[in-house]
């Protein structure tokens, strides 16, 4: 039953003008006082409004940007630093209610333009979303790659080309690069880029200097692998080399000291992924998964666990391995990863191996005694500083050693192959393509140990017949190898002269 007009009439003296009415702020329902509407001019836009929204907001923007330095003059509080005078690191310019808790892109866009009309380009290195770039006038480029990981090492040459390409076509001219967070993979790449420049020699000066001017704790790219990939990209320019894809294989995956895993007894599994290219001529990549092991008992006690591999599974490029602890009962959970690229691996090893025919049967020699040959293995070896996840997520050293290494030794593959070889068997199943799901959450939102991925994994415990890890490749050392590709050869040659 509505009021009256005599009551509605008496009730106008007591209404207050401060009132709390309903306005948006950067897309997001809230309230404010009516005073301040009011005092809006009629026909300003809500991008004009940005400065009150933004001190509203400020409190949870400061929440999620935790320690990266923020741009606060001028009216403007973005999660924004200047590395140098024209090289920006930034983070995502986001809208709708993300633009709350992180710079909506209306400031950013009203940053841009009043800092720097006309003279800026935008490098999106995020592989999971994409925003409006006709709000920039189209000056967006998109270099992607998956949050917490490096990037594929082809890209970095490209992104650092296409920067420096346009800081030097006018000197008023500044390259703002982001993220999610504007942390780990953009130092990656300014990293490089302040390298590929000339402003520093040293992977380690370059680093330092982007941790000390983004942020407050100096931690700036800290996920070991993304280090990695900033020291590849010096050697790259320090010694003038020439990329080439080199493929190996792993044989054997060596963990010093054991883990004391929760128990006493861990069950270990493992995946290898490669990164490869979307469509040709384009900056897109995703990571392709090769293979899934079977599960290892880890047994309390022993100085060293190390897992060989009988099968041949050729590696190209830059490669992810991680590592599970799966047990019986209970939820798999990764453990650590790390990336790798396969032409820096290069420190080379003799060991002692005991070879096999392709059949699989071990050779023996004419007194009926196995066969023992001496080969070069290369040698990738990393410390627990080294791993992703772990190095974080094991500080109190409870299940790794601060000693802890892993160690992989590999084989090149032969390159001289008149033909597939008797002994390659293509993979048929458990070979998987996919593109890998990136994580929601970025390095400076959550912590890097989300990570549910409940793809069944086959257990060598069980001791079933079938190889648990389904791909053909019967491992050879690299001896047999040459052996196998020159009697196939011979046998050509031969054939040919007898045709003739």
């Amino acid at each position: 039953m509505g009021l009256c007009h005599s009551c509605r009439k008496n009730k106008v003296p007591f209404r207050d003008k401060n009132k709390i009415i309903n306005h948006e702020v950067n897309g997001f329902p809230t309230l404010v006082p009516a005073t301040i509407q009011s005092s809006t001019p009629k026909g300003t836009s809500r991008m004009s409004n940005s400065f009150p929204n933004m001190n509203i907001t400020n409190p949870i923007k400061g929440l999620v940007s935790k320690r990266r330095n923020r741009y606060k003059k001028d009216g403007f509080n973005l999660d924004l630093t200047y590395i140098t005078d024209n090289v920006i690191a930034m983070g995502y310019p986001a809208s709708n209610i993300e633009g709350v808790y992180r710079n909506h892109i209306d400031d950013v866009v009203k940053f841009l333009e009043s800092k720097h009309r006309d003279h800026y380009f935008i490098y999106n290195l995020c592989s999971e979303r994409s925003y409006d770039c006709s709000k920039f006038h189209n000056r967006v480029r998109t270099f992607p790659f998956d949050d917490h990981n490096p990037p594929k090492i082809e890209l970095i040459r490209p992104f650092c080309d296409d920067v420096h390409t346009w800081l030097t076509k006018d000197p008023r001219n500044v390259a703002a690069v982001h993220c999610k967070a504007g942390k780990g993979r953009t130092g990656t790449m300014i990293c490089c880029y302040l390298l590929h420049s000339g402003q520093f020699v040293t992977a380690e000066e370059a680093l330092n200097f982007y941790g000390q001017t983004r942020t407050q704790d100096r931690k700036g790219v800290t996920i070991p692998s993304q280090l990695r990939y900033v020291n590849y990209y010096a050697s790259f320019l320090r010694d003038g080399l020439d990329y080439v894809p080199v493929s190996l294989y792993i044989r054997e995956i060596i963990f010093e000291p054991t883990p004391c895993f929760p128990g006493g007894q861990g069950y270990l599994c493992f995946s290898i992924s490669q990164q490869t290219i979307a469509n040709a001529g384009e900056h897109s990549q995703k990571c392709v998964k090769l293979f899934k092991s079977g599960v290892y008992e880890v047994r309390k006690g022993s100085s060293s666990f190390v897992i060989r591999l009988d099968q041949c599974m050729p590696i190209t490029g830059d490669v992810k391995l991680e590592f599970y602890n799966k047990p019986k009962l209970g939820r798999k959970e990764k453990i650590f990863q790390f990336w790798f690229n396969t032409f820096f691996v290069r420190n080379e090893l003799s060991i002692q191996d005991t070879t096999t025919e392709p059949n699989g049967h071990l050779p023996e020699n004419g007194n009926g005694v196995t066969r023992n040959v001496h080969s070069k293995a290369l040698v990738l070896s990393l410390m627990k500083n080294e791993l992703d996840i772990v190095n974080k997520k094991d500080k109190q050293n409870k299940v790794f050693s601060s000693e802890f290494k892993v160690t992989v030794l590999m084989h090149k593959v032969p390159t001289k192959n008149p033909g597939p070889p008797s002994w390659l068997v293509t993979p048929t199943f458990h070979q998987e393509t996919r593109q890998d799901t990136p994580s929601e959450s970025s390095e400076a939102d959550t912590s890097e140990d989300e990570y549910n991925d409940e793809d069944d994994w086959d257990s060598v415990l069980e001791g079933e017949d079938v190889d648990p890890r389904g791909i053909g490749y019967r491992l050879l050392s690299e001896c047999d190898l040459a052996s196998q590709l020159a009697h196939t050869s011979a046998d050509q040659q031969q054939q040919e002269l007898l045709t003739a």
